[in-house]
């Protein structure tokens, strides 16, 4: 498979803006920051996974299909912006969605659920442990009915997915030049894993010489993150045709900034989003762009940038994940203790 010619649905709104940070980085007293604003990409509120949808649709497309199948967390922004592409293309959609029992239901609809919701995604809610079973059956029962269903596994972070980050890599070297810079960092959060797969692939693809640190989101340690990112690197690799060589230390991740699991709450979150807010009008999400904006500012305050380095700070979107969060944003503002860490949809909530 060559990765010129890949399948390919255009549903982006490419190139994203690269802008300078500079109140944040006078606050930081650090180096010069730059964000890459892939909360902008245009489909269902904007975000980086667009781009592996681009890639991952244009192979359904050209498959036939007319279902998409996929799951994720229950606030999934993976779930929407899936959604919001089979739904342009004309294509019906099913999500497996995990939460704490089968069949969870909340009586109030907010944030990522409530787009899910709207999009008139087919939504089954399930425990962890019986989401691929679902999703098989899934596929089966629309099979059986006469549909062409397609699958999109780990939450796109696959080789086709992955294509998508590699040209991100190659969109922001465009700007780079264009600009007159030199990167020194790109630091983005690291979940599934493909996202940071596909930019250190890129960066090594093009000889940027730019060192991606990934933080994570709380559902891996740092050595399974590493160890993970590694594999989808390697599978990557050769099904595209990359020549490259690619090695354990050119995975950099951080795993202290997200808390002990899958969107939980901290501090060092609810601080960054509030910094970000403030200083640039930015807004960031309590899952994945706060914990890699968290990372940024602590390494800021420990001094692991050179005051002379150049930073990219990867924004992934994810901002409809604001609002269920709102009372742990409004305890933190005003010093009082939060509500909850593990969010009430979280699998480890209830038994059932």
């Amino acid at each position: 498979m060559n990765f010129i010619n890949l399948p390919r649905i255009r549903l982006a709104h490419l190139p994203t803006p690269l802008q300078e940070l500079p109140r944040l980085a006078k606050v930081l007293n650090g180096p010069r920051i730059y964000v890459k604003r892939d909360d902008l990409t245009g489909l269902a509120f904007g975000g980086n996974k667009t781009r592996k949808l681009e890639y991952l649709m244009g192979e359904a497309v050209r498959q036939g299909a007319d279902y998409i199948v996929t799951g994720a967390g229950f606030h999934s922004n993976w779930c929407t912006q899936t959604a919001a592409a089979a739904r342009k293309l004309g294509m019906k959609v099913a999500l497996v969605k995990t939460g704490p029992k089968d069949g969870y239901d909340p009586e109030g609809y907010d944030g990522n659920h409530l787009l899910h919701f709207l999009s008139g995604a087919e939504i089954k809610t399930v425990k962890p442990e019986h989401a691929q079973r679902v999703e098989e059956e899934t596929m089966e029962t629309l099979k059986a009915a006469g549909h062409r269903p397609y699958r999109l596994m780990a939450t796109g972070s696959t080789p086709l997915g992955v294509a998508g980050h590699v040209n991100c890599m190659l969109e922001l070297m465009a700007q780079i030049v264009d600009r007159g810079l030199k990167v020194d960092y790109l630091v983005q959060a690291t979940g599934s894993g493909g996202t940071q797969a596909g930019l250190i692939i890129g960066a090594k693809a093009f000889n940027t010489q730019i060192k991606v640190i990934g933080s994570t989101t709380g559902s891996r340690s740092r050595e399974n993150a590493v160890e993970n990112v590694g594999n989808i690197i390697d599978e990557t690799l050769r099904v595209l045709g990359f020549n490259l060589e690619i090695t354990a230390d050119d995975i950099v991740v951080h795993d202290q900034y997200a808390g002990e699991g899958y969107g939980f709450m901290t501090e060092a979150k609810a601080e960054a989003i509030k910094i970000l807010a403030e200083t640039e009008g930015l807004f960031l999400d309590p899952v994945y762009t706060s914990s890699a904006m968290a990372c940024l500012i602590d390494l800021c305050r420990k001094g692991f940038f050179r005051r002379e380095d150049v930073i990219v700070f990867f924004h992934t979107g994810g901002t409809a994940a604001l609002f269920p969060y709102k009372a742990l944003l409004k305890a933190y503002e005003y010093g009082k203790k939060f509500p909850w860490i593990i969010p009430p949809w979280h699998p480890s909530t209830l038994e059932g």
